[in-house]
């Protein structure tokens, strides 16, 4: 029973398990946290996270005993005492916002819900809030025109509204720049130090798991590790190496690192967060199954370049969503198209497909000008797609989609089940074809939409955020895919990400802001132009910032 609420700032979790049905999504877990502490959670997509951060809010049912202050609580009803000291954002970009409302009508909406009094600190509070969020010039605009890094600070400081003493953020930061990002953590830490806020949250961003207090390891439903991120990090060192071959199934490579519980003939590597998952999955012996691509069945030659843009422009009103931006892809190469949210990446990427008109410019693709949708049509089975969330059929079986998408490209019956079989094999997905979408990790998607992307074997492929809000072990497979395409299709790639690490998979990258083409250099080049800078995000950083000076 709830004994009363103090004004104290501590957390301490027992043994809170949570079930679907018989199924427990999270068991036994325990931690603790004090006033002002930032604690991270990570962990693969469906280790239990969002269950229990859910549990600690005591917004589902669970078991055992929550404690903040002196309110103890076993369940939804025992939390009701303590839910105005608690602010819970769920994951997904904009998920509690509402497209029609601005930004000040959702700051009124959530000071309504939650009876809070306009006196003078509050508008200076609220005041406060939509500066650090940078909102302040944008009050008048709907959430619907805000870009995906402004729906979140505005999604968090609605959240910040009634000054919650125990914070709790699912993945605030999935499918946000690495500017935005920054960002938030600015707020976060802002709000930890002045309110002695007690902040939990879950992210995918292993730099971000670094900036916390305290991380929480997560896998299948256990807490597996806890500490400080420098001690986790000195407890996988040993087994961290330069990425160099191995014998199959002892060992992972990712990131230009290899991981290895034996001693390996090679230097040992800074070791990241990352590093926590690949070793234990190789000390549980489960590593992922091994990615495999074989020829395509009908090789063609390949047209250089693949596609060239000169010119193109977009235009929504009197916004400027793409600004005369040239553009060349390969035969054969990776592009990354990198840029803060609403920087124009998924907007270029419609109109290469054709979802969007040009307002200017040329577009060739495979040689070909694009003036009409004849032409599109013609080279409809040219390209493969993969769009932001995978664009799935929730109500159909990964087989069913995947006979669907490939019906869509006119494939005999036939071969679409010899390839459906085959790719499922290669990408390691047999053994879910007859479970639906939405019961699946977004790893197993992700892997699934890209085979239904080259059912019809392309020579081009765009992807648009593939990899966001997908594990660590799962984006490894993914660029284990991409480069097996690229050597043995001759593929041609153009690919968008939030996640800068991944910049170093690409052969080129090109990166917009507000709508314009402000660098198209090979990574290498980048490196050597910025040495000072120790990671490819600092260089993203720096390329935006002297930007703004110029």
């Amino acid at each position: 029973m709830t004994k009363g609420v103090d004004t104290s700032s501590t957390l301490e979790v027992r043994g809170v398990t949570v079930r679907y049905g018989n199924l427990p999504a999270i068991k036994e877990a325990s931690f603790g946290a004090g006033e002002g502490e930032i604690v991270g959670l990570i962990g693969a997509d469906g280790s239990g996270k969002s269950s229990l951060m859910h549990a600690v809010a005591g917004v589902i049912s669970f078991e055992g005993e929550v404690r903040y202050g002196e309110c103890r609580y076993r369940s939804p009803a025992e939390a009701e005492s303590i839910k105005e000291k608690i602010g819970l954002m769920p994951q997904g970009i904009g998920l509690v916002l509402y497209e029609t409302l601005t930004v000040d009508e959702h700051l009124d909406f959530f000071t309504e819900i939650r009876s809070l009094v306009r006196d003078d600190a509050y508008e200076a509070y609220r005041e406060k809030l939509l500066h650090m969020a940078g909102l302040a010039d944008f009050v008048d605009r709907p959430a619907g025109k805000l870009s995906g890094g402004m729906m979140q600070k505005l999604s968090l400081i609605c959240t910040l509204i009634h000054r919650p003493r125990l914070l709790i953020l699912d993945e605030p930061t999935t499918g946000v720049d690495p500017l935005s990002r920054m960002e938030l953590w600015e707020i976060l830490d802002g709000i930890r130090q002045e309110e002695g806020t007690i902040v939990l949250v879950s992210t995918a961003y292993m730099q971000e798991a670094q900036k916390m207090d305290r991380v929480l390891l997560v896998d299948e439903g256990e807490i597996i590790a806890q500490g400080e991120s420098a001690t986790l990090i000195d407890g996988v060192r040993a087994y961290t190496y330069e990425e160099t071959p191995c014998e199959k199934g002892t060992c992972l490579s990712f990131n230009r690192r290899t991981y290895s519980l034996r001693k390996l003939p090679a230097r040992h590597a800074e070791p990241s967060l990352e590093a926590l998952f690949f070793i234990n999955a190789l000390k549980k012996s489960a590593p992922p199954p091994e990615i495999r691509i074989v020829p395509r069945e009908n090789p063609e030659p390949i047209p250089d370049p693949v596609m060239e843009a000169k010119g193109v422009s977009k235009f929504f009103g009197r916004f400027v969503a793409n600004d005369r931006i040239d553009m060349v892809l390969h035969s054969g190469e990776i592009v990354g198209l990198l840029g803060a949210n609403g920087a124009g990446k998924t907007t270029f990427i419609k109109m290469l497909l054709g979802l969007y008109p040009m307002d200017e410019g040329e577009l060739y693709l495979l040689g070909r000008r694009i003036e009409s949708g004849r032409d599109r049509r013609v080279l409809k089975q040219k390209i493969g797609y993969v769009s932001q969330h995978f664009a799935l059929y929730n109500d159909m079986t990964v087989r069913e989609n995947l006979l669907y998408f490939a019906r869509m490209h006119r494939l005999p019956l036939a071969k679409t089940k010899e390839r459906i079989a085959g790719y499922a094999e290669e990408l390691g997905f047999k053994r879910y074809l007859d479970h639906m979408p939405r019961e699946l990790p977004l790893g197993i998607n992700q892997r699934f939409s890209v085979a239904a992307a080259i059912m019809h074997e392309p020579v081009v492929l765009f992807l648009d955020e593939p990899t966001s809000g997908v594990d660590t072990i799962a984006r490894a497979q993914f660029w284990q895919m991409m480069h097996q395409l690229k050597r043995k299709w001759g593929i041609s790639i153009l690919i968008t990400t939030h996640y800068m690490s991944e910049a170093e998979y690409c052969d080129r990258v090109v990166l917009l802001k507000r709508g314009r083409k402000i660098a198209d250099e090979r990574v290498s080049d980048l490196h050597r132009a910025y040495p000072e800078s120790r990671s490819f995000e600092e260089i993203f950083l720096e390329l935006y910032r002297r930007e703004d000076e110029g």
